[in-house]
């Protein structure tokens, strides 16, 4: 059947001028063609994102910041040198500073609902965010305890420089006791903090009008990035 199929056509062809051959062509064969361009175009696409994707090995969000607008600069940006292991030719790391919980009304809720099922899926890292923030979630464990996530030298450096640590209660639902967690530390005296950033007016400005906190999430895939982090903002 496919062999007199194939004769069928070529007869019908042989008899056909230039442009008519063109146009049967194009009448007869356009939705195989289409469909194998479109089959050619996702399976270019599917090979160029399995070669260029790059993890995101250190997500860090600002809560609340004053960075509304493009800036032309980064609290990122020297933290790649600071890190001997981070490789960017294979990694990415990521700034997202677009949450705001002070929006009014109808906003807050969702806001605070993304936030808890980011927390809640290790998609976020680490969170800088002036202390009510900190408190709010905190409450909900949505950042880890301090004292077991950081090496002991490192906590013990924040205890004597006389850092501002910030405690969120937790009550066991199964004894009904409170416990008082560290789970942020206060970096508003940093240098990368205190520079502040530039927006795309040229105008320095402060991350924060108020003290901020850092935290480190608790389901976090890459604890040893956001304690490295926490080094850079601290040396």
């Amino acid at each position: 059947m496919i062999n007199e199929e194939i004769k069928e056509q070529t007869a019908k062809l042989k008899n056909m001028s230039a442009g008519q051959k063109l146009q049967y062509i194009r009448d007869y064969y356009s939705i195989p063609i289409i469909i194998a361009v479109i089959l050619l175009i996702a399976l270019i696409s599917f090979i160029h994102n399995r070669l260029t994707y790059k993890p995101t090995v250190f997500n860090l969000i600002m809560i609340d910041s004053n960075i509304t607008s493009l800036t032309n600069e980064s609290l990122l940006d020297g933290y790649p040198g600071y890190n001997k292991d981070f490789d960017p030719d294979r990694e990415q790391i990521a700034l997202n500073a677009d949450y705001n919980t002070e929006t009014l009304d109808e906003g807050i809720y969702p806001i605070r609902q993304k936030l808890m099922m980011e927390y809640g899926s290790g998609t976020v890292d680490a969170t800088i965010a002036p202390k009510e923030v900190m408190e709010e979630f905190g409450q909900y464990q949505a950042f880890a305890d301090l004292t077991t996530i950081l090496p002991p030298d490192l906590m013990d450096r924040i205890t004597s420089e006389g850092r501002e640590i910030l405690f969120a209660v937790y009550e066991d639902p199964a004894t009904g006791k409170s416990y008082n967690i560290p789970v942020a530390v206060n970096i508003s005296d940093t240098s990368e903090i205190k520079k502040g950033f530039t927006d795309i007016n040229g105008k320095t400005c402060p991350y924060f009008d108020s003290d901020c906190y850092f935290a480190i999430s608790p389901n976090t895939k890459y604890p040893d990035n956001c304690i490295s982090f926490l080094n850079y903002l601290l040396q």
